[in-house]
């Protein structure tokens, strides 16, 4: 068979990439989807934490970018933990049966399988826990991707602040 952009291609695999169509995600909603970028750049003092230079320009770049592939973008900076998970609890409360996606970036002093809220730790279970399937309904079968970039405390950064930092997959 020979292809052309005007031919329809039948089968079940893509034809550059040899990726099952059958395993992709429906993305053809009215909406994107939901991007929440939370950015804690400032902490209490009780927590011994320093600012997190260079986060504001990595939140900037990330809206951008967002916003550039159609996704609603909401920013928060400088939230306690108790925001934090408000905030999350909020979010997976909401109606998104328009949207084909959520996303949510946590920019933050962080170790294994916590960050940071300005004033205190935050279990990253706790917060993806609010988005499984039997809390929040309208997100059932569709991506949902948590961008963990955090500063480890303590440790010295190998490149200039804002350029990179670990990351914690979950």
């Amino acid at each position: 068979m020979e292809y052309n952009e005007n031919s329809t291609i039948h089968g079940s695999k893509s034809m550059d990439s040899g990726i099952s169509l059958d395993n992709l995600y429906k993305m053809d909603y009215p909406e994107m989807g939901l991007c929440s970028i939370i950015n804690n750049k400032n902490f209490h003092k009780s927590t011994g934490m320093a600012s997190r230079s260079g986060t504001d320009v990595n939140a900037a770049n990330l809206r951008e970018i967002f916003m550039n592939l159609k996704y609603e973008v909401r920013n928060k900076n400088d939230l306690t933990r108790e925001e934090i998970v408000e905030l999350m609890h909020n979010v997976s409360k909401e109606d998104h049966s328009k949207r084909s996606s959520f996303i949510c970036v946590i920019l933050s002093h962080g170790d294994e399988g916590i960050i940071f809220g300005t004033n205190g730790p935050v279990d990253l279970k706790k917060l993806t826990s609010f988005f499984r399937g039997d809390y929040c309904r309208s997100l059932i079968g569709k991506p949902k991707l948590f961008i963990i970039q955090v500063t480890i405390p303590g440790e010295i950064p190998r490149m200039d602040p804002g350029s990179s930092s670990h990351c914690v997959l979950c």
